[in-house]
């Protein structure tokens, strides 16, 4: 599962030429919330959706246009039955798209970005979408500030309205959602600008439970970690275990050999692991995988005593036996679970107390 942000800056790095779209205002049930996002470049290559069917390839064209241009455009879809019928979208809803084309000056506010995310930090993303009612095309009109005060760039060169944005950062992060800001200036103002659209994006860490192992147990699980809103991604080694169908309301199905399971995940300290594989081998190549990564959660199931012999045996290959300390094993909260719905439940129930646990 490919990071967005992450995408941006290895692109930007490789001095490709591109453009973001992002949903703005959803109004409905349209196919994606608020906040998704379509990574398109000038060699025509995507990644990200904003739901797919005619909306994502009316963008991906403007998008074009945009880079070719240089200037921000919102578009506005109001989705009828025919456009969803033609796409193959199921939902309907109105959506407001920002494609902004990203350029140089923007590499290091997303490798701040990136940072920040990684070591589990907050922060909020400002861009200027708008001035006087039209698109900007000034320099300075996105700008990352940092809960911990530092920012990045600064908005329109102007320190009253970085002041300004600052002050929002609490609320937007609190909220989890972005929102566009309007802000008017009156006659007697000293703005030279009359009315600006502001872009507020929150930066967080988003906690994503890594689920190897597409069994029974999976099956009940993934969908109680959705209702607590955990983003889930399932990886399995064999299609028939790790497919759509079995697993609907997953964000992500990654089917791979267990050995090159970890190559294209970004875990950090949002990640939560749950190892519950078939098999003691892949149990443990697993978890010799995962206590090397930054994750604020491992867990993994099995006996009191299948698990010493992992560790006994992940501890002669060279890892250190204090990584294990960390490891949850047997997986779940003590609740005398047996059957796979109640395995289920007991992990969740650990999970959400993990979630809960303030770090020092």
């Amino acid at each position: 599962m490919k990071d967005i942000y992450t995408e941006i800056v290895r692109a930007l790095e490789a001095k490709e030429q591109l453009a973001l779209a992002t949903i703005i205002q959803r109004v409905g049930s349209a196919p994606r919330e608020e906040g998704a996002k379509y990574l398109i470049k000038k060699d025509g290559t995507s990644i990200g959706s904003i739901g797919g069917g005619c909306v994502e390839a009316e963008v991906w064209q403007e998008a074009q246009k945009a880079i070719e241009r240089g200037e921000t455009k919102i578009l506005r879809f109001k989705l009828t039955a025919e456009q969803l019928a033609e796409g193959g979208l199921i939902c309907g809803g109105n959506i407001e798209v920002l494609v902004e084309p990203l350029g140089d000056d923007f590499l290091k506010i997303y490798q701040e970005v990136i940072k920040e995310r990684e070591k589990g930090g907050e922060g909020l993303l400002a861009t200027v979408i708008s001035v006087n009612g039209t698109s900007p095309k000034l320099k300075d009109i996105k700008t990352f500030y940092k809960k911990s005060g530092e920012k990045i760039g600064s908005l329109l060169g102007d320190p009253s309205l970085d002041e300004r944005i600052s002050k929002e950062m609490e609320r937007v992060l609190r909220m989890k959602k972005l929102e566009v800001l309007t802000l008017a200036f009156g006659e007697e103002s000293q703005s030279p600008w009359n009315r600006l659209e502001i872009l507020l994006e929150p930066i967080f860490s988003e906690p994503t439970v890594y689920v190897f192992g597409g069994g029974h147990i999976s099956q009940q699980l993934v969908p109680l970690l959705k209702k607590v809103h955990f983003k889930v991604v399932v990886i399995d080694d064999r299609e028939a275990f790790a497919n759509r169908e079995r697993f609907p309301e997953a964000d992500d199905i990654i089917v791979t050999e267990f050995e090159k399971a970890f190559d294209p995940l970004t875990i950090d300290p949002s990640s939560y692991i749950i190892i519950v594989t078939r098999g003691h081998i892949y149990d443990g190549f697993i978890l010799g995988k995962a206590v090397q990564t930054h994750a604020r959660y491992i867990g993994m199931i099995g006996s009191k005593k299948k698990i010493q012999t992992l560790y006994k045996n992940l501890a002669r290959e060279g890892i250190p036996e204090s990584l294990f300390k960390r490891v949850y094993a047997p997986i779940g909260l003590d609740i005398g679970s047996e059957t796979p719905e109640e395995i289920a439940i007991s992990i969740v129930a650990q999970l959400i107390q993990e979630k809960r646990r303030k770090l020092a």
